[in-house]
């Protein structure tokens, strides 16, 4: 009896490709996806929202070849459970914003995006104020 080209490398043990994989990938949903990416998608619904000025990065940032620059500097993404993420958004803020309004916003957007796009689920989205606008950086006229 001659043997498949599968078989013969299995030490006579016949295992088609398609049932190994069913086995490896039995206990797994779907792709992982890394921090970067959620994090990715968290700053650009943070900034998509009235009222952000932009994100809040390390101050560390300048001083270190090791922190790099990134679009989602100021996001920080932590697993929770599998398939559940908490995030942390640190943001610059438009001086008059009414801050747990904005806050509401921008919940409401991160799970909006990373729900209908990544498929994950967020869990506690935590926004953290470090700085705001003053009324004179937002185009305010100077008087004489």
């Amino acid at each position: 009896m001659v043997a498949s080209h599968d078989e013969s490398y299995s030490g006579d043990l016949p295992v088609s490709p398609i049932q190994y994989a069913e086995v490896q990938f039995a206990d797994q949903e779907g792709p992982s996806v890394s921090h970067e990416v959620i994090a990715s998608y968290v700053a650009d619904a943070a900034r998509s929202v009235r009222g952000i000025v932009d994100l809040h990065t390390s101050p560390w940032k300048g001083f270190s070849s090791r922190v790099r620059e990134t679009h989602s500097g100021g996001v920080i993404v932590k697993d929770s459970e599998p398939g559940v993420v908490h995030v942390d958004i640190h943001v610059q803020v438009l001086w008059g914003t009414v801050i747990p309004e904005l806050a509401r916003q921008v919940e409401a957007a991160v799970r909006e995006r990373v729900t209908a796009l990544l498929n994950i689920e967020v869990g506690v989205v935590t926004l953290f104020v470090d700085e705001i606008t003053g009324p004179m950086e937002v185009g305010a006229t100077q008087e004489s």
